[in-house]
């Protein structure tokens, strides 16, 4: 088969069914809804495809657009960078990456000081739990090295990231055995409430005891880490009780714990603050991050550090952690972030993200008295979500044969939007730069798409 012509859909489409795995999907899935979307442009919140539809992008890619579609600036910083210094050499540093990490020290909360670059979500996270093993082993404490992790939560797709938490979009029925390291538990959830507990508070000071009682279970000695999203995204922008993460802060002092902080999603003002550390006031051990760090225009990760864990691997070459990746600290990523975060600071885009993030919350408000599918609406800021029910009283969720999650990705991009919604959460999480007009259309098409699919079901 030919290479395909970049203006000709139909071959692109079979060529995709022919020749990509896509990430979450088969070619017999993608065939049936008609091919995956070939976007030719995109400016601000919207996507083109080739074919010149125009759809909000509702999702921000997958959560990383903070800044939008359609920013030159960006592009040319990176540019600029390749044509001077395009690569790293071993052992050496970048003048834009020292200036990048010297910027995150001073936007990130608390002590966090020092940065590890990597170049994704997945690597930053596998990178914040090795760091927190390496510093109990430089200290003494080779034994720590289970990691407590919650359900409903996600922390990336490597073999060890995947088996922290849980999506119910992702499942992991092809990949066994579960490493022996990660302890699993519970996380507030108000709306599923596993405690018995009588108020959202309960419900988290539950949750904070149910890591105390796994570290008790398993040994202070053998747990390196706890680490969670301030706000988890897999089941629609999950918000903890205010008491929930000063406990479990409480809790890692008093064993000795290290608090783990995955930001890949919450970071840079998705929330409408600058990170969820900010929002639930407590500054973790280490902060993992990436996405929103450039808008994903590069892909660029990173675990941040207090000094205090920093100053383990000070010393002698018996001090160095032993951790790396061929393009860590990449000076085009660096640019890129550099000009993301110029442009995030200038157009007050964390302050939008709350006020926007506001008047969401309202709307979907309005749509749960008005739709009888939607059991509850959540979230913050920027990352919020509806979950779909059959029956509201029971909170049972419709039998996944129906298909219902794929009606309203139909209905959605019918009519302009485009998010492929997962399982029985459709997320909302467009651009950080969407204007109030932008986010009442956004907002429009949902509540008619829910009710097209409510009469496809005849409810």
């Amino acid at each position: 088969m030919p290479i395909p012509a970049a203006n000709d859909p139909q071959s692109l489409r079979q060529a995709v069914l022919d020749h990509m795995h896509v990430g979450m999907t088969n070619q017999t899935i993608l065939a049936e809804e008609g091919g995956p979307l070939l976007m030719e442009s995109a400016e601000g919140i919207y996507v083109t495809d080739v074919e010149g539809n125009k759809y909000i992008d509702g999702i921000s890619g997958m959560y990383f657009r903070n800044a939008g579609h359609g920013r030159e600036e960006i592009a040319k910083a990176i540019y600029d960078q390749l044509t001077n210094v395009s690569m790293n050499v071993y052992s050496g540093a970048t003048p834009k990456t020292i200036q990048l990490a010297a910027k995150l020290a001073e936007i990130t909360p608390g002590g966090l000081s020092r940065t590890f670059f990597c170049q994704g979500g997945s690597e930053a996270n596998e990178s914040s739990l090795k760091m927190a093993q390496a510093y109990h082993v430089r200290r003494g404490e080779k034994g720590r090295y289970k990691v407590i992790s919650r359900r409903g939560s996600y922390h990336g797709s490597t073999y060890g990231t995947m088996w922290l938490g849980g999506h119910p979009g992702f499942p992991r029925i092809d990949y066994q055995p579960k490493p022996a390291n990660v302890v699993t538990v519970g996380q507030p959830h108000y709306y599923h409430d596993e405690y018995g507990a009588n108020s959202p508070e309960e419900n988290g000071e539950r949750a904070a005891k149910e890591i105390e009682q796994a570290i008790l279970f398993e040994g202070p000695e053998s747990v390196s880490a706890v680490i969670g999203e301030p706000v988890s995204q897999p089941l629609g922008g999950v918000v903890p009780p205010s008491n929930y993460w000063p406990m479990v802060r409480e809790i890692c002092e008093k064993y000795g714990v290290l608090l783990v902080f995955d930001e890949v999603i919450t970071g840079f003002g998705r929330l409408g603050e600058w990170f969820g550390a900010d929002f639930v006031r407590v500054t973790p051990d280490i902060m993992s991050f990436a996405k929103g760090i450039t808008s994903g225009y590069f892909p660029v990760g990173g675990s941040i550090s207090t000094q205090k864990i920093a100053d383990a691997f000070a010393g002698g070459p018996d001090k160095v952690w032993s951790h790396m990746y061929t393009y860590s600290a990449h000076p085009g990523g660096a640019a890129a972030a550099f000009a993301n975060l110029a442009i995030l600071e200038r157009e007050s885009l964390v302050a939008n993200a709350r006020a926007r993030g506001e008047q969401v919350t309202e709307s979907l408000k309005e749509m749960k008295a008005k739709h009888p599918i939607i059991g509850d609406t959540r979230g913050v800021g920027l990352i919020q979500g509806i979950e779909f029910v059959k029956d509201r009283e029971t909170r049972e969720h419709f039998d996944a044969s129906l298909g219902v999650n794929a009606m309203l990705t139909e209905e959605l991009r019918k009519r302009g939007v485009w998010i492929r919604v997962p399982a029985y959460i459709l997320p909302i999480a467009p651009p950080l730069t969407i204007t109030p007009d932008e986010t009442d259309t956004l907002l429009n098409v949902i509540d008619e798409a829910l009710g097209a699919v409510e009469s496809r079901l005849g409810i």
